[in-house]
């Protein structure tokens, strides 16, 4: 089994834990001849090369660009939580040292993830995309405003969503805004993607989740012109303002994001501890 000689470190420089944190993980691995690095998740990207593997420091915001950043080179990543829920990272601070030599010695558990690549056409014209995303595709108005979305399913009309929004999730992302929106919990190996309505104006409307294999277009109902404004949010961080009569496709992206974590991790003991998920 190959060893970690090279690391990609990704760090949020907003958070002065991550900071000195980064600094002391930067330290650690070039004390073990490990070669790294350092990308900024708030300076401008720049090109990196590949290595044996990536790491974050800050929360899951930082997975959630490091991912879209290094999915093209099949790197695994490996969180670690210097940020808030954490909940895509796979260690705490505290625990990186003690797992330091199974970690380069490459004996961490590889969690496939399952991404969305996302377009938008307007008027028949590339406009957007393909990008990926990790935890879901936001389409939502950008004022106080509801308005409608038509929704197909592969060849099949799905439905008409009036109201705020819809979230396309992946099950990574079901911990996500999809849970804030009443929408399901889902292992991360299913291949499903989860359509949660953001304050539907029909009580009928509720979370659904489809098979992965189809692709999901979505089409912003109106006449071009009105000023009307909606807005497509990729993870919360790419952002695309769409216009009456853009269509929005949504398909599986053709490559799995590999998350490295230790052998004992368990994502149910992850909800437990994260959500307190099942306590009275």
């Amino acid at each position: 089994m190959k060893s970690i000689k090279s690391v990609v470190l990704f760090y949020n420089s907003k958070r002065k834990k991550s900071v000195g944190f980064a600094s002391g993980v930067e330290k650690m691995l070039k004390s073990r001849g490990v070669t790294v690095a350092k990308i900024c998740v708030n300076d401008p990207v720049r090109g990196f090369k590949k290595a044996d593997a990536a790491v974050t420091v800050g929360g899951d915001g930082t997975v959630l660009y490091a991912a879209r950043q290094v999915i093209k080179y099949g790197m695994p990543v490996l969180g670690i939580n210097a940020g808030g829920m954490g909940f895509l990272s796979g260690m705490e601070r505290s625990e990186f040292r003690r797992n330091l030599d199974a970690f380069l010695g490459n004996r961490f558990k590889k969690i496939k993830r399952r991404l969305l690549a996302v377009t938008a056409r307007r008027r028949a014209k590339l406009v957007f995309g393909p990008y990926p995303a990790l935890n879901d595709c936001v389409i939502r108005s950008a004022e106080s405003r509801a308005f409608t979305l038509k929704v197909c399913f592969g060849r099949w009309f799905l439905s008409e969503y009036f109201g705020d929004g819809l979230i396309i999730s992946t099950p990574t992302g079901s911990t996500a805004y999809n849970l804030a929106a009443f929408g399901p919990i889902v292992l991360p190996e299913l291949e499903v993607f989860l359509l949660s309505p953001i304050c539907p104006h029909t009580l009928t409307h509720r979370p659904i989740a489809l098979p992965s294999g189809e692709d999901i277009r979505v089409t912003v109902k109106g006449k071009p012109g009105l000023n009307h404004r909606v807005t497509l949010s990729l993870d919360g961080q790419e952002n695309f303002e769409l216009n009456c009569a853009d269509e929005i496709i949504i398909r599986k992206y053709p490559a799995n994001f590999e998350m490295l974590v230790p052998e004992s991790f368990s994502y149910f003991d992850l909800l437990r501890k994260k959500l307190s998920w099942g306590e009275r």
